[in-house]
């Protein structure tokens, strides 16, 4: 199992991340369900997967083949672009009243997190607006490469535009 240098998965993040902002960036603001996810398999060559689904089951399961794809090829990495929504706990709990002792309890906070996700056709983007934020994350992993994130949040900007910023996690 050869390992990858920092320098080569640094070199490789930015790469998609740079992707997947130009790409994001060329939506309009309000076009945010238009971005498709994509899967890249680097092995021998690279393979572009786009993940196309309607619903969790068909997410898993397109994640799934492309893992198995990166399998098959022997990839050095298996790369996942998509814009992501997220819920902002401080917030999420403010507006939802969350009393105190429910905000500091992981099980009792996640049972009422998934009850008010339900109660929302189970989607973040139905929450309130002000308890989400949303960006486009690049996670890669592979033999001899760690579990890599990096997101670059994005805004709306002026005339219903993308105002996006790298950060990495």
């Amino acid at each position: 199992m050869e390992t990858q240098s920092r320098e080569d998965v640094k070199s490789m993040m930015e790469m998609l991340v740079d992707h997947a902002k130009s790409i994001r960036e060329g939506y309009k603001y309000s076009g945010d369900e238009k971005m498709m996810p994509m899967a890249f398999i680097y092995g021998e060559k690279i393979t572009m997967m786009m993940l196309n689904w309607t619903n969790e089951k068909e997410k898993y399961q397109m994640a799934a083949a492309a893992n198995l794809e990166a399998r098959k090829a022997h990839a050095k990495s298996l790369s996942f672009v998509s814009d992501v929504r997220w819920v902002k706990s401080d917030r999420f709990c403010e507006y939802f009243k969350f009393d105190k002792a429910i905000a500091k309890n992981f099980d009792a906070y996640h049972r009422e997190y998934k009850r008010i996700l339900a109660a929302h056709e189970g989607q973040v983007k139905n929450l309130p607006r002000e308890v989400w934020e949303e960006a486009i994350c690049v996670f890669t992993n592979g033999p001899g490469i760690p579990v890599t994130v990096q997101m670059a949040p994005y805004r709306e900007g002026p005339n219903d535009t993308d105002r996006v910023a790298t950060r990495s996690l």
